[in-house]
């Protein structure tokens, strides 16, 4: 019917799986870096935004 999986390998199965996405959108962030960068397209940083939202 239904097959069991531990709670040890379903926590490993999730942390390839964060792993394998975390690769993958540092992959996607690389790219439109250098889309924009060929483009010469300004990309607003977010990281910025919300520092500068914070110190107002």
């Amino acid at each position: 019917m239904f097959g069991y999986i531990s709670v040890k390998d379903q926590l490993i199965k999730e942390r390839q799986k964060s792993a394998a996405l975390k690769v993958e959108n540092d992959r996607n962030a690389a790219n439109i870096d250098y889309i924009a960068m060929v483009f010469d397209v300004e990309l607003e940083n977010e990281k910025e935004e919300v520092l500068e939202n914070v110190t107002e």
